[in-house]
């Protein structure tokens, strides 16, 4: 039973999250019928599943919630702010309820109440709900008819029912809350006890049902299992209670010879009156779902099958034999596509982590009393699932900032030219390996000057310091920067953008901010779509290996040692252009180690060229990355390890980082 929570509780977040969805695509644009009956079909979906697993407080808070939106359907109330407000703190409600883990506190459910309360005024019901009155149900449902009608229903589950966690008997309950019942179940296909299948439905029942309802409410009872069942809907008598001269067991057959016999009002299926034994059409399973702790294990058993079969690799270069080569060729071959593979199921697109970020600009605006519209291009951009978890907060930071910095108050974008409504764009795309992240507003940009300012009081630079525009922007991401004027709880608190470049060079990424005084700012993130495995450079720096990734690599370089180095200024000329490098060896041992001749990686350091000086280039290397453990997380120079194929270990470089290390050795050498 506790596997079927745990998966009841997925799809309730699942069915909460696309509600949030469908009303932020209402939220300024409510006449969208389509939007509304989406919305109306999660909640009565939410409320069955509750019902189904005995979470009657989420079933009935769920089913006032559902009306509000039966009255939108009819025609009775129309969606405004205020119905969208509640329903938004309605759903972040029964987010908790259906995390909460057991009872609730006093403070709980006075809330609960308070919320209850602000849900039953709108639809109009001064009552707490009773499912076992019809009309209170009838009220919900919408559809209401003023006489009593009896109806005859005979449901046919599928023998396969059972497969996605569905109780025919929650059905049935639900037809007993539209009101009188007499159900009658046919168990004559149960086979014997050794010839039963437990994830098999045996039973079919006839269900007469009086009720005030009418023809559409009965339907929505089965609105999500017709499609696994046989299903007849027939109206028995009109201005009539059921009685019990219609629910004789001879059921349908029993009624059709007789005169003036009933009309068939629906039919989902073939009639149950054939005597053929029915045949349900194949179900195609398109998708399935894996819990991540699987993907995970079998993310690390690819790369346990890399590292051995680089081992293999080495171990046939050793003994070159036809077969063993026709073998290691075949089985690398294989093992790469099974890395593609695993590879591709890991990968999430970036939709799924948007609609926070839908909300929190709309709940942010008015509480600044702002007009903002978020607009998304390129969501379906897919990302490595750890990069994405690592990727949340950053993100959420850089649009709170752009809220609250960026976007200026209504009256002040028409002062200066601008419309009412700030605009904050999110763009997502694919270039080669890696994944570019654009967070765009049109707001009031960032000044240089006043960040250099700043930088003077703050002494980080001095007044004689000559600076570009985008070496002083880079400044915002230094460890307690702001140039906010007051604290909010917004932003501003001075240690927001240095972990915001911390928490994205965790994940290898980069982050670079572009800003235009009243035209808004600009800032990307590059990402690796994965982090599991690279294809990177192997070399050999003071007789130890490292790896370089292969996504920051232009060209490589053999070069002597005396020639073209001006160790002065670190510069080497290579076709006839001056690049500047950095000699690891010297970097990492501390003594210069200049051979006859020497290998440089050139690489790209925020878009200039960079040499690597390392002693010798063994030649391409697929990675498996290994994190260092919290020892060496210290280490901003190594951004993981591998293990080669005899059995040594690499350190992986972060480029960016040893770059960025010996631009500041040299800054704090020429200010000494």
């Amino acid at each position: 039973m506790e596997l079927f929570k745990v998966k009841y509780k997925e799809e309730a977040m699942e069915l909460i999250e696309s509600m949030e969805k469908s009303l932020l695509l209402m939220d300024g644009n409510s006449n969208k019928p389509a939007i509304i009956e989406e919305v109306f079909r999660n909640m009565h979906t939410l409320k069955g599943n509750s019902s189904m697993f005995g979470y009657k407080l989420i079933a009935d808070f769920t089913h006032h919630l559902e009306s509000i939106y039966t009255k939108v359907l009819t025609g009775e109330i129309t969606i405004s702010k205020q119905i969208l407000n509640v329903t938004f703190s309605a759903l972040d409600h029964l987010s908790f309820l259906v995390n909460k883990e057991g009872p609730l506190s006093e403070a709980e459910k006075a809330a609960h109440a308070q919320l209850s309360d602000q849900v039953i005024e709108i639809i109009g019901i001064n009552s707490t709900p009773n499912y076992g009155l019809a009309a209170d149900v009838v009220t919900a449902c919408g559809d209401v008819a003023e006489e009593l009608k009896a109806y005859h229903i005979s449901f046919i589950p599928a023998k396969n029912y059972f497969a996605n966690g569905s109780n025919p008997l929650s059905i049935i309950n639900e037809l007993m809350q539209l009101g009188q019942c007499k159900v009658i179940a046919h168990v004559d296909k149960i086979p014997a006890l050794e010839d039963c299948e437990v994830d098999s439905c045996y039973t079919s029942w006839d269900i007469y049902l009086s009720t005030n309802a009418a023809l559409k409410p009965v339907e929505d009872v089965f609105l999500f299992v017709k499609d696994r069942c046989k299903l007849e809907i027939r109206e028995l008598v009109q201005n009539n209670v059921l009685s019990d001269t219609f629910i004789e067991p001879g059921g349908l057959a029993h009624h059709q010879n007789k005169p003036g016999a009933p009309k068939v009002l629906k039919i989902f299926r073939p009639s149950v009156e054939e005597k053929t034994a029915p045949v349900y059409k194949k179900q195609v399973i398109s998708s399935i779902r894996v819990p991540s702790e699987r993907l995970d294990n079998l993310m690390s058993l690819v790369s346990e099958l890399m590292t051995l079969q680089a081992k293999l690799g080495i171990l046939t270069e050793q003994n070159p034999q036809a077969e063993l080569l026709a073998v290691t060729e075949n089985l690398e071959k294989i093992s790469t596509s099974l890395r593609d593979n695993a590879f591709s199921m890991c990968l999430v697109p970036l939709e799924n982590m948007i609609t926070p970020f839908h909300r929190l600009v709309r709940d942010l605006a008015a509480e600044l009393n702002k007009e903002i519209e978020f607009v998304t291009e390129g969501t379906e951009t897919e990302l490595d699932k750890n990069i994405m978890e690592g990727l949340s907060d950053p993100l959420m930071h850089l649009v709170r900032n752009s809220i609250d910095h960026g976007i200026e108050y209504p009256e002040v974008r028409l002062k200066a030219g601008k419309p009412r409504h700030g605009k904050i764009s999110f763009k997502a795309f694919c270039a080669g390996t890696n994944v570019y992240i654009e967070i765009h507003d049109d707001g009031k940009g960032i000044d240089p000057e006043k960040i250099r300012n700043k930088a003077i009081q703050k002494g980080i630079i001095g007044t004689d310091d000559i600076l570009n525009d985008k070496e002083i922007l880079n400044l915002i991401f230094l460890p307690g920067f702001s140039t906010a004027e007051k604290v909010s709880e917004i932003s501003g608190r001075g240690v927001g953008m240095d972990v915001v470049k911390r928490r994205i060079a965790d994940i290898r990424g980069q982050i670079k901010i572009n800003s235009q005084i009243n035209n808004g700012t600009t800032i990307t993130i590059k990402l690796p779509i994965t982090v599991s495995v690279i294809d990177g450079l192997l070399v050999k720096i003071n007789d130890a290996d490292f790896v370089i990734p292969l996504s920051v690599v232009e060209r490589c370089y053999e070069v002597p040692s005396a020639g073209q180095l001006n160790k002065f200024n670190n510069l080497i000329v290579l076709d006839g252009e001056q690049i500047p490098f950095i000699s690891l060896p010297e970097e990492f041992d501390g003594s210069e180690n200049l051979t006859a001749s020497q290998e440089i990686v050139i690489v790209y350091y925020d878009e200039k060229k960079v040499g690597l000086l390392v002693d010798r280039i063994v030649g391409k290397f697929q990675a498996v990355l290994k994190p260092l453990g919290r020892y060496f997380q210290h280490m901003d120079t190594i951004s993981g390890a591998t293990i080669l194929g005899d059995g040594k270990i690499a350190l992986v470089l972060d480029t960016n980082y040893v770059t960025e290390q010996f631009l500041n050795k040299k800054s704090v050498l020429k200010c000494q």
